[in-house]
């Protein structure tokens, strides 16, 4: 009987947790690399080496292993976005929203990705495909009410190359934007490429895995960065994948 009477109680205590359990194994969860990364230090390293600084602590981390799209994504010009495959996926806007505007009308995939930072490492993979010409990566200044507008950026070109950019001052009257440096390297459509962008102060560096390496000065790069700016060029669609932002290690 006192066999029989641990038994039962043993089912019961388990069928009042099971409810619970069910409950949690199927709460939406990050994944497990996100998990070991994000808030750690020294847990994962760029995959190209720094140049301007060490990597400390690692903010942001993003491989899209789940479907629910981060709220520091943000869309811009009803440009529509989703999870496809582990990647995060952009198209056009609808072409009934295309027609009716005449300026930022969501042509092409375009967000940003609100991760507030002045010094840091940015590490991302992309894939352009069908009529898509140009993608590019650069920091911006808050608003163009608040703030200064565009800082600098790397544009990567089907038919230009690569080009670091120091971009216009919105405050300042005789600003224009600027290619401080160029490379004839072209990319193509339907492959990834990897890259590693620094900004330092004054300075800023991208290297491109299995590609060039682009290096330059200019006191616009200081400025505060309020979000990444992700715009793409010429239609058609982009892939991003592997996403990671590192603040500077302390020295």
């Amino acid at each position: 009987m006192k066999f029989n009477h641990r038994f039962m109680v043993g089912v019961l205590g388990l069928m009042m947790l099971a409810p619970s359990v069910v409950a949690q194994s199927t709460e939406p969860q990050t994944t497990k690399l996100d998990q070991e990364l994000v808030g750690n230090e020294g847990v994962a390293q760029p995959l190209i080496a720094p140049v301007l600084m060490k990597p400390g602590k690692l903010i942001f981390a993003d491989s899209f292993k789940v479907a629910t799209i981060r709220s520091q994504w943000t869309p811009l010009h009803q440009t529509r976005w989703n999870v496809t495959n582990g990647r995060l996926h952009g198209v056009p806007a609808t072409e009934e929203f295309q027609k009716s505007r005449t300026k930022h009308n969501g042509g092409t995939p375009s967000s940003k990705l609100v991760v507030p930072v002045n010094d840091c490492i940015l590490q991302m993979s992309f894939k352009l495909t069908g009529k898509m010409t140009g993608v590019h990566f650069g920091f911006n200044d808050g608003t163009f009410q608040s703030g200064t507008g565009h800082v600098g950026r790397i544009t990567f070109h089907k038919r230009d190359g690569i080009s670091l950019i120091k971009d216009k001052n919105t405050k300042l009257g005789n600003d224009e934007v600027e290619v401080l440096k160029s490379n004839p390297f072209k990319i193509q459509s339907d492959q990834w490429y990897t890259f590693v962008l620094e900004v330092k102060g004054e300075q800023m560096v991208m290297q491109l895995k299995d590609g060039p390496t682009l290096q330059a000065s200019h006191k616009r790069f200081g400025a505060p960065k309020s979000w990444i700016n992700l715009p793409t060029r010429g239609g058609g669609e982009i892939y991003y994948d592997d996403v990671r932002i590192w603040k500077p290690l302390d020295e």
